[in-house]
């Protein structure tokens, strides 16, 4: 019952890793192979402990062979010395018939204890035959358990590899990133200028984002001469009409950065708090550069670009009256995603702006091709009045030869006056008429339409 249950299971194993890799399902096929080989174990085990009744079946037998040949020896030892004690007692009177039938006995003797040798032989034989009947199988099953157990250990391991090799390669990229990371803090942290350029490179990034082009949409570090030995924003943005808008960018991370990093709430408030108030500084300094007032076509207001979204909202959050205030001194607070809209606004400003100039150019060219037309047709004009005067001018020209030329030339035939050679070719009338326009734009107005 036990062998078809395994059986059984092993059949089942086998259809489930037929399916599994018929859908080509690696890590479902490794744990089908898996079940299968556990069932094929389960096999083996129910063979060996077959094999172990068969060996205890050996040994009782090898058990019940020893007891017979040390009662065989038992009997023989006794046998032995009767044979002794009856040589003894008859030695004397029955000596050759006693040597013969001991002889005889021994013989016997030797008889029987061979068939009884030859009889556990071929038990012991019998039994080491069905021992290794038994045996072999379960050596096929353990060699076919072995290949298959080979077979999922490798079927996992190329299952997993590749998710290690990712996993090793995604723990890389978190290294790296992170050791970047802590690069840029540093530098940030560590010189006002490198996080100065930092802002700067974010800043172009988002203009070139919006779809503007620096030397013509925007310039960077354009200076400007003035009363204080010039200025110099971060960057201008052209607009249409010839205005101009000032951005400048401000980036104070030492407080922000010492929040994130505080144990402690308290610790935490108290760097916010000071980050608020460096925003606020920088706004008042950049107010009091007054920019509108050294670009003559500048807007009445200057950009002021925080790169983070994060810093800036961190910042409101702890100064509620910033923005406000910023804007009462003429300075807009803009993350990265505020200065993206509105430079996005201005490029399509300028799109508007060029579909316009565009629109005005065809306009004009529309007016130019209109006047040539009209005096094209007035070229036209003239050129059929003058078709008409010179059809004319023929017709008369033939009526004229007609009536008083060719009637005087034949009277010098009829007075037989020599003509030459030549006679005169007969001029045809010409009726063609010049044909009448049709399009409405080359008509002459109306009466009532030309005295309005």
């Amino acid at each position: 019952g036990e062998r078809a249950a395994s059986a059984a299971a092993r059949a089942e194993a086998a259809a489930a890793t037929a399916d599994a890799r018929a859908r080509g399902d690696a890590e479902v096929l490794a744990r089908l192979k898996v079940s299968e080989a556990e069932a094929e174990l389960r096999g083996a085990r129910e063979r060996l402990a077959e094999l172990a009744g068969v060996e205890m079946q050996r040994q009782a037998l090898a058990t019940e062979l020893s007891g017979l040949k040390a009662g065989q020896e038992e009997r023989d030892r006794a046998h032995a010395a009767e044979l002794a004690r009856l040589g003894e007692t008859f030695s004397g009177l029955a000596g050759k018939a006693l040597e013969a039938a001991q002889a005889k006995l021994a013989e016997n003797a030797e008889a029987v204890l061979a068939r009884h040798r030859e009889a556990a032989g071929q038990n012991l034989e019998a039994n080491r035959n069905s021992l290794a009947e038994l045996i072999a199988p379960m050596r096929e099953t353990l060699v076919k358990y072995e290949t298959r157990l080979g077979e999922v250990e490798q079927a996992r391991s190329e299952a997993y590899g590749g998710l290690k090799e990712q996993l090793a390669a995604v723990a890389s990229g978190q290294r790296l990133v992170s050791e970047e990371a802590a690069k840029l803090v540093s530098a940030l942290r560590s010189s006002g200028k490198t996080s100065g350029s930092w802002g700067e490179q974010q800043l172009r990034n988002t203009l070139e984002m919006a779809g503007l082009r620096e030397g013509m949409d925007f310039t960077l570090q354009a200076h400007q001469a003035g009363e204080a030995g010039g200025r110099r924003p971060d960057a201008i943005i052209n607009l249409p009409g010839g205005r101009q808008l000032i951005v400048d960018s401000k980036c104070s991370l030492n407080d922000y950065l010492a929040a994130v990093e505080a144990p402690g709430e308290a610790e935490r408030l108290a760097a916010l708090k000071r980050h608020a108030a460096a925003v606020r500084g920088h706004a008042r300094g950049l107010a009091e550069k007054a920019y509108w007032n050294e670009f003559g076509a500048a807007a009445d207001f200057v950009v002021m670009f925080i790169p983070g979204e994060n810093f800036l909202s961190a910042a409101m959050e702890h100064d509620l009256a910033l923005l406000a205030w910023a804007f009462d001194q003429r300075i807009l607070l803009a993350g990265p995603i505020n200065l993206l809209a509105l430079a996005k606004t201005v490029a399509l400003v300028w799109r508007q702006e060029k579909l316009a100039d565009e629109a005005r150019e065809i306009g004009k060219l529309g007016a130019d091709l209109h006047a040539a037309i009209a005096t094209m047709a007035d070229h036209l004009g003239g050129v059929g009045r003058n078709l008409g005067q010179a059809v004319g001018s023929y017709n008369e020209f033939v009526g004229s030869l007609e009536r008083n030329v060719l009637p005087k030339a034949r009277r010098f035939t009829e007075m037989g006056v020599e003509r030459g050679k030549k006679a005169v070719a007969a001029l045809p009338a010409v009726d063609a008429a010049v044909r009448p326009v049709a399009a409405r734009e080359l008509l002459a107005p109306p009466a009532d339409d030309a005295a309005a």
